[in-house]
């Protein structure tokens, strides 16, 4: 289908100016340098006539005060109970299951429901309700083999689940992206912690990429500072250069590098929770609750902590999810709580963000791989996944030469990575009177609405 719409002329405030579009020179030398690549895909398979059940499920606790079993709250929480009932990736001998954080049990066992299962202590209780749906291997062996069109998105996200169990004794997953627990970090790295409180750390995230041809692993290493693991008053020392009292010039830098971090208490065993807010310029001494009783005067007498440090400022935080009652806390009791990814990049500290060359990805890369291991875990096996830790998947390319633009009268345009750059030497946008737009799907009668909203809005 084609529509002729008319537009308004555009003024022209340019010097240099031409009606015609930049033109691109071309290379017509068929010898540009060929380039043999390796992508970060990896071949994998699976056995065919697996069986993926989905079981609803949830953990539950008694109620010792109404003898009842209540469901519990927390994904967190759960997810560490869950585990209790699993041993080495079996609910039962030659029963493999695992789990997500969406309340769903997999296996590739059938289980009779409702099923239930005390833990040790007979304080906590696995409550397979129901199976709730149910795929195969197949859904997605049949899709590669081309034996079916309809791709199996349930079956390979229950398999991406299972890889990431599959690793959860060594792995911290934060934000989808796995750290590998107990890795020897870097003299570089080490020294940067010490200098700046913060720890980098190699992580990786990984998918499952399903054509009709292959199934890959893709997997992508990324470099990710977090918060030290320290006390606050040492990070705080840290970011000013000095061991020394923070003043109200420090406040700002501060109060930026901390916004939001977690903040952990001494007086909790390290485990409530806090959100930073800002510093206070005020003292323990010079804090007082609506009582009338002192900060330091609370500490001393209700948490039996005396105060070492009453010379330096306070914090105001926030307890989570509690955002309209400040609390007031004295820095000496406070840590930053562990494994917090610090998004800004501090200024004068450029260096720490180095760029791997590709060489130093592609190694990486496959060390990532080796370490995850998949071929030889339990319930990788069970399913029949295969990984080829061989080598990468390679294609051939052509490096393209760079291109020519030439803008205003004749005048050359800058390309530097990426970027063009005109240095003033404009066109007048070519006016078009005549738009054909084609649509080239199927079904254009039942799609007729989606493509008229579409026409409507691009030339508007």
């Amino acid at each position: 289908m084609a529509s002729n719409y008319t537009q308004s002329s555009v003024v022209n405030e340019q010097t240099h100016s031409s009606s015609e579009i930049p033109a691109r020179s071309f290379s017509t030398n068929s010898s540009n340098p060929k380039e043999h690549l390796y992508t970060n895909h990896f071949a994998c398979s699976v056995d065919n006539n697996i069986t993926l059940c989905q079981y609803d499920v949830a953990i539950e606790e008694m109620d010792t005060r109404s003898n009842v079993w209540k469901e519990c709250e927390g994904r967190s929480r759960c997810a560490i109970i869950m585990q209790s009932f699993i041993s080495n990736h079996q609910l039962e001998p030659n029963v493999f299951v695992w789990y997500d954080e969406q309340k769903c049990l997999y296996s590739t066992s059938y289980l009779s429901t409702p099923y239930l299962k005390l833990d040790q202590n007979n304080q906590h209780r696995l409550n397979i309700k129901s199976l709730s749906n149910q795929w195969s291997t197949n859904d997605i062996n049949d899709y590669i083999n081309g034996r079916t069109k309809i791709f199996p998105h349930d079956a390979v996200r229950i398999i991406e689940t299972l890889l990431k169990r599959s690793l959860q004794n060594r792995i911290k997953l934060v934000k989808n992206k796995c750290y590998f627990l107990n890795t020897e970090s870097t003299k570089v790295e080490d020294d940067y912690e010490k200098q700046y409180g913060f720890k980098q750390r190699h992580g990786f995230i990984q998918a499952l990429n399903l054509s009709s041809q292959k199934l890959t692993l893709n997997i992508q290493t990324k470099l990710t500072t977090f918060y030290s693991d320290i006390p606050l008053l040492e990070f705080i020392h840290k970011q000013i250069g000095h061991d020394q009292i923070p003043t109200n010039k420090d406040f700002k830098k501060l109060n930026r590098i901390l916004n939001n971090c977690i903040i952990v208490t001494k007086q909790s065993n390290w485990k409530t929770e806090y959100e930073f807010n800002r510093f206070d310029h005020r003292r323990p001494d010079e804090i007082s609750f609506e009582s009338g009783e002192l900060l330091s005067d609370y500490f001393r007498d209700k948490k039996k902590i005396i105060l070492e440090k009453t010379d330096y400022p306070c914090i105001q935080v926030y307890l989570r999810n509690k955002y309209d009652k400040p609390c007031h806390l004295p820095l000496e009791v406070c840590k930053v709580k562990e494994w917090q990814v610090y998004d800004e990049l501090p200024s004068g500290q450029e260096g720490r963000n180095h760029i791997p060359t590709p060489e130093e990805r592609y190694y990486k890369i496959r060390n990532t791989l080796r370490d995850c291991n998949y071929n030889s875990n339990l319930l990788c096996r069970a399913i029949g996944f295969h990984v080829d830790n061989n080598e990468m998947l390679e294609l051939d390319a052509r490096i393209l030469t760079s291109p020519k633009i030439i803008s205003g009268l004749n005048h050359p345009a800058r390309v530097d990575n990426g970027r063009i750059f005109l240095d003033g030497q404009l066109y007048v946008p070519k006016l078009i009177s005549t738009l054909a737009i084609t649509y080239f799907g199927t079904n254009f009668d039942d799609n007729k609405s989606y493509f008229d909203y579409f026409t409507d809005t691009l030339v508007g």
